[in-house]
């Protein structure tokens, strides 16, 4: 077993696998829980647990383990070496492993946004995906839309992160696996994912398909309806610059979700992605002028 610091043995994950049981039955270890936890091991108040400390927060639990396997279990929490746990490395110390269920729909969502399949998330990937116009330093003008697209990437990188403006898979599922540690149900965790990223967890279902079908052709009615009809380019055009609010050339998923607002059709986020799909012919994670036309032009479903 090895997640991080250094891999476990078997006897002292055996320990570790205790010590997680033995704080669910003090007050569970979701965040909040751990928190108080964690700042009542800390004798001396530093936000660091240091061996000492370690060693009587696993007396409190009832552990009393050997010393080296307590020097193992210290190294295995202490990913940044410096003789110490932090609260960070604790919580990621204690967390499990995600899922089958939640690892799919993470594992489906790097897929969306790894664009070039690279299997790591640049600030190319997720120039069409993340939208940054609404942004506090782009509006101000104080940070450019690419310094806060690595800003958003950065976010992902959390205690392990070399903050280098990509996001690699390691970091995401991290990321995830931390978060999913408050979050205490598969259903809530994959449904928190489908409006976070606008995916279906199982979006090939022949009733998903049916629906993301029906609003597809509802969009292209509504948007028919704002042309009285008329397949005019320069008229298209005038409509389509009013759904690409930012002006980029292209819709992003951010604007589709204000088009089919503004067309008054209510639309859950998780199913955007399977409109995007209908639309978006040369699958970049964006609608293009000409994508927007021939989808009008051209019923898609004739």
């Amino acid at each position: 077993m090895s997640l991080y610091g250094v891999g476990l043995d078997i006897n002292v994950a055996r320990i570790n696998n205790e010590f997680k049981m033995a704080l669910k039955s003090k007050g569970g270890i979701g965040i909040k829980s751990l928190g108080v936890l964690f700042r009542r091991f800390d004798d001396n108040g530093n936000r660091k647990l240091d061996i000492s400390e370690f060693e009587e927060a696993l007396a409190e639990c009832g552990l009393f383990p050997k010393y080296t396997d307590l020097q193992a279990l210290m190294k295995f929490y202490d990913i940044d070496g410096d003789g110490n746990i932090g609260y960070e490395e604790f919580l990621r110390g204690l967390r499990d492993e995600l899922s089958e269920r939640r690892q799919k729909i993470v594992d489906k969502a790097f897929a969306l946004m790894d664009q070039d399949g690279s299997g790591q998330i640049t600030v190319e990937d997720v120039k069409h995906l993340y939208d940054p116009s609404f942004h506090k330093d782009f509006k101000e003008g104080t940070k450019t839309k690419e310094e806060v697209i690595e800003e958003f990437l950065d976010s992902f990188d959390g205690a392990r992160g070399n903050n280098d403006g990509v996001i690699s898979r390691q970091e995401w599922n991290d990321y995830y696996t931390d978060l999913s540690t408050s979050l205490p149900t598969d259903e809530y965790f994959v449904k928190m994912m489908e409006s976070v990223w606008g995916i279906m967890e199982d979006e090939d279902s022949e009733a998903n398909q049916d629906y993301v079908r029906e609003i597809v052709k509802l969009i292209r009615e509504r948007l028919l309806s704002m042309s009285n009809d008329s397949s005019d380019e320069y008229v298209l055009r005038k409509i389509f610059d009013y759904f690409d609010t930012n002006k980029s050339g292209n819709i992003t998923i951010d604007e589709l979700a204000g088009m089919t607002a503004k067309l008054k059709i209510s639309v859950e986020r998780r199913y955007l992605y399977g409109i995007m799909k209908r639309i978006d012919q040369d699958n970049n994670g964006a609608i293009e002028f000409n994508e927007f036309l021939n989808f009008i032009i051209m019923d898609p479903y004739k």
